[in-house]
């Protein structure tokens, strides 16, 4: 089940001071979610600092791809590996080692690692971070305890939830003849923001390939490139059909608001359209909502098996002035 960094932060506090903390964890999610900056958060909390001085605590070691393969290579995770063993450690200090974009691990360095996680060195802690978990081998995975972090929804363009429950109430005050117009109307709305969606995360993408391509410079190969832009792109997708998933969510819950009115609730989601829920509420019978919602299941279906999305919303939609 997958949790918000700040739940995963309160569960890891607890367990710390019960003493019960495991010496490896696993922060899977993609980016964005928060992972590395819970991984700095969790470093901070078991060492009792604060999270601005995580990069430069003696007892803290970060880890992170640098090479040309940006891979992370066995030299140099063999000395990271090594500074757990040297004593020395600072009273009420717990040695934490981070390592970012972890399946980027050398296949030699990943087993050596194994051999630290089977046999820790004591009061140490290690923080694995990744996007991509089934690329590590699954010998280091099962020695790790794992924690999933909630993939944030993308925020709607400004106006994009309220513009299509604005157009599901006028596709369900319309008169019989003209609600197939006025469904219609709706499957544009649906369309146009999802293309601005679209546009802004390409553009996003795009904008974040060429910050970290000029970033890396000259240290990274064109395989780690083709690959990152992919990930991006892959990345882009996902979140344009959850935000597709968020505005179609919109249909039912508009319908669902009238309803809830007709039963005598007064906890809406759109409570600022309330006086027209209770018009539709009075005009619209418990029958032609709940057909109105099954249509909108079906819309969500329709969606999910097509790639040929703006059929699918036309389809969908008209489905909604059904009778």
């Amino acid at each position: 089940m997958a949790f918000s960094p700040a739940e995963i932060l309160a569960q890891l506090h607890r367990a710390h001071e019960l003493g019960r903390l495991p010496h490896a964890m696993l922060l899977v999610g993609t980016p964005g979610a928060g992972r590395n900056q819970l991984a700095r958060d969790i470093a901070a909390m078991v060492n009792n600092i604060p999270t601005e001085d995580v990069a430069h605590h003696p007892d803290i070691y970060i880890l992170e791809p640098e090479s040309k393969s940006r891979r992370i290579r066995t030299e140099i995770f063999r000395e990271f590996c090594q500074s757990f063993f040297v004593t020395g450690l600072r009273p009420n200090a717990i040695k934490t080692g981070i390592i970012f974009e972890a399946d980027r691990l050398q296949i030699q360095a990943a087993n050596a690692f194994l051999k630290t996680l089977e046999e820790p060195p004591p009061q140490c802690l290690f923080i694995l971070v990744t996007s991509n978990p089934s690329l590590l081998p699954v010998t280091i995975v099962s020695r790790c305890s794992r924690f999933e972090l909630l993939t944030p929804p993308p925020p709607p363009p400004e106006g994009a939830a309220a513009d299509i429950a604005a157009a599901t109430g006028a596709v369900l005050a319309a008169p019989p003849q003209a609600r197939i117009g006025q469904a219609l109307l709706l499957a544009r709305q649906l369309q146009k923001h999802l293309r601005t969606i679209r546009e802004n995360l390409e553009e996003e993408v795009s904008t974040s390939f060429k910050a970290e391509k000029k970033r890396l410079g000259d240290t990274v190969d064109d395989d780690w490139l083709e690959e990152e832009e992919a990930r991006l792109k892959a990345l882009s997708e996902a979140r344009t059909l959850a935000a597709r998933q968020q505005l179609v969510n919109v249909v039912a819950e508009r319908t669902a608001d009238i309803l809830r009115v007709r039963h005598g609730s007064t906890r809406l989601q759109f409570p600022s359209l309330a006086e027209e829920s209770q018009q539709l509420a009075e005009q619209l019978d418990d029958a032609m909502l709940l057909r109105v919602l099954d249509a909108a299941g079906r819309l969500r279906i329709f969606l999910d098996r097509t790639v040929a999305e703006n059929l699918a919303l036309e389809a969908g939609c008209l489905g909604l002035a059904q009778p």
